[in-house]
């Protein structure tokens, strides 16, 4: 799992550089580049949180709002699809930061329970958030089926895993909270408690060797695409 998040964040990082180049490169276009995957990458986001890896996780939802902020996503996914899972998990993680800010549609805060939840993530007692967070697990059930070309679920991508619960688990830990134990059926094991820490990924020859000739080409990767710039986006 590690290292197929660790292949989705590097492209993910490539893609952006791309969109920032097409829009410098052709300003008056009347198709502005916008092929960025939102969701997956708030998905990626969150499971490297998950797998116990705070900066990777950082470095990813800064740069998913940043693609957000600069128009950079699929206009269709970002304004049909009305995916609320995937910006509650962003709203929570400009939560945990408090660096980054999106403009958000109005569809991201209508579903009560996320709004409830981020209302609640940090408190102290975690019993205070357990008939939120069984609420929010049922409606990921509800939210388990398939698309089709007219009706989107949140859940579609992921039916069988917690992915938001888990996630608001380990943003809890991260800031010193102890998680509430819950009775549901979408956490019965292995999903009944978070996974140990693991290692970040670590790039393999292929990446190692995509990388170098981006830099090659442009000098100016890194400075674009460095935590520092994506938080002016």
């Amino acid at each position: 799992m590690s290292n197929a998040i660790g292949y989705a964040a590097f492209s993910a990082r490539l893609y952006f550089f791309w969109h920032v180049k097409f829009r410098i490169l052709f300003p008056e276009n009347p198709q502005p580049l916008r092929m960025m995957n939102w969701e997956s990458m708030t998905e990626t986001m969150a499971m490297m949180f998950i797998l116990g890896q705070p900066d990777e996780g950082l470095y990813q939802g800064a740069l998913t709002l940043a693609a957000l902020n600069r128009t950079y996503q699929l206009q269709s996914s970002y304004e049909d699809r009305h995916r609320r899972v995937h910006s509650f998990m962003l709203r929570l993680f400009a939560a945990w930061c408090g660096e980054v800010q999106h403009e958000w549609p109005p569809y991201a805060f209508s579903e009560p329970i996320y709004e409830g939840i981020l209302e609640r993530w940090r408190e102290p007692d975690p019993e205070i958030l357990t008939p939120w967070l069984l609420a929010a697990c049922d409606r990921h059930t509800h939210e388990s089926k398939r698309d089709s070309e007219t009706k989107f679920y949140d859940c579609s991508a992921f039916p069988r895993t917690p992915l938001e619960i888990l996630y608001l688990f380990r943003l809890r830990e991260l800031v010193g909270l102890t998680n509430p134990v819950l009775n549901h059926p979408l956490l019965e094991a292995p999903f009944d408690k978070l996974p140990e820490s693991q290692p970040a990924y670590v790039s393999d020859d292929l990446v190692q060797g995509t990388l170098a000739r981006v830099r090659e080409d442009w000098p100016d990767f890194d400075e674009i695409v460095s935590l520092e710039a994506l938080r002016r986006s």
